[in-house]
């Protein structure tokens, strides 16, 4: 199933097609519980690329910001899955010398010893790592001041 093009208004009923066509039924019972009154609309990848090159990453966008700002509006968890799988699907779609910038602690900085190993989520949280190979050993959450 094709995606509604960025900026384009999205019924409800098309929402439902695409969460079923794609396995969100979870998602889709969020929103079919307690639609927003404003329609959806996707602005894309808003602080990164819509694609590049051969790339398309605006999939990955749509459907964060359906999760984000349509369903789980409310729920930081739910948020925060979402920003994480936004990060995965960025990842999995960017060419393979792109994937280590998209993981956070994979990136040209980790291997300095200096490097601050932390990825913020949208509430404004750090989520620190542990590990010295970037991979979480134990995550704890830390407000940042």
């Amino acid at each position: 199933m094709d995606l509604p093009e960025k900026g384009m208004e999205v019924p409800l009923a098309q929402i439902e097609a695409i969460c079923r066509a794609y396995g969100l039924s979870d998602l889709w019972k969020e929103i079919g519980n307690d639609p927003t009154p404003e329609p959806f609309k996707s602005d894309g990848c808003s602080l990164w690329f819509d694609s590049w090159k051969a790339t398309d990453f605006y999939p990955a966008s749509f459907f964060h910001d359906l999760k984000y700002g349509y369903g789980y509006s409310g729920e930081s968890a739910e948020r925060l899955i979402a920003d994480a799988e936004l990060m995965i699907d960025i990842a999995r779609a960017a060419p393979p010398k792109w994937r280590r910038l998209c993981l956070p602690g994979s990136g040209p900085g980790a291997m300095r010893p200096s490097n601050d190993r932390s990825v913020g989520d949208s509430a404004g949280r750090r989520i620190e790592s542990q590990s010295p190979c970037g991979r979480p050993k134990r995550l704890k959450e830390v407000r940042c001041r």
